[in-house]
């Protein structure tokens, strides 16, 4: 969406090392472990304790006004139920399934997502995308990376150090309501809600280290 050919190219680099890597230990990739991380953390959902904070961010813009998509239809559906059809999002939705990592985000609750867009998912080759999403423990490795077990709003992101439930650290920074993660992955749309999650919008795939 908005991230440059540099920052790009030395992400897919960074893919290609992340996933080799966690293909070739002895096959615990976490999902055990986050399964039930998720299922234990939180208590109530993300909007439920009367947080009031708007969606911001220039990506904001790209999802419907109204309808199926749109933000405030997200609000009242489980995490991947409000992504399922987004024109922003559906690609994430489709990598949770092949992961087998939906049912557990719709269930929990007071999780964080840093949700990747369609052109977060785009910028990579198709064959290299394909293999990805047919490596269902390598994909749940790395979009376990993208979920805190843990409740954080865009007031939290201007130096922030949380667990993901890859087990490695998600790292954010900036002010002024401009924020990156890892320092290369702009937020492009924070504090998006939905009946269970709290939504930063990523526009690129962020690659545990």
């Amino acid at each position: 969406m908005r991230g440059t050919t540099l920052a790009a190219a030395t992400t897919a680099v960074a893919l290609a090392l992340a996933l080799g890597a966690c293909g070739s230990g002895d096959g615990d990739t976490g999902d055990g472990a986050a399964r039930e991380a998720v299922r234990e953390s939180g208590e109530g959902g993300a909007a439920a304790d009367g947080d009031t904070a708007e969606p911001f961010g220039p990506g904001c813009s790209d999802f419907p006004s109204r309808g199926a998509g749109s933000l405030g239809a997200m609000a009242d559906q489980t995490f991947t139920t409000a992504i399922a059809d987004s024109p922003v999002l559906g690609r994430l939705a489709e990598a949770l399934e092949r992961a087998g990592l939906g049912e557990d985000l719709d269930t929990a609750e007071g999780v964080t997502v840093f949700a990747p867009t369609n052109e977060a998912f785009d910028m990579y080759p198709d064959g290299e995308m394909d293999d990805l999403m047919r490596d269902r423990d390598g994909l749940a490795y790395l979009l376990n990376y993208h979920v805190v077990a843990d409740r954080v709003g865009g007031a939290d992101l201007g130096a922030g150090v949380f667990d993901s439930l890859s087990g490695g650290q998600v790292r954010t920074s900036g002010s002024t309501g401009e924020y990156v993660v890892d320092d290369y992955a702009p937020v492009v749309c924070a504090d998006v809600r939905t009946a269970n999650a709290t939504v930063h919008v990523v526009d690129m795939l962020l690659i545990p280290s």
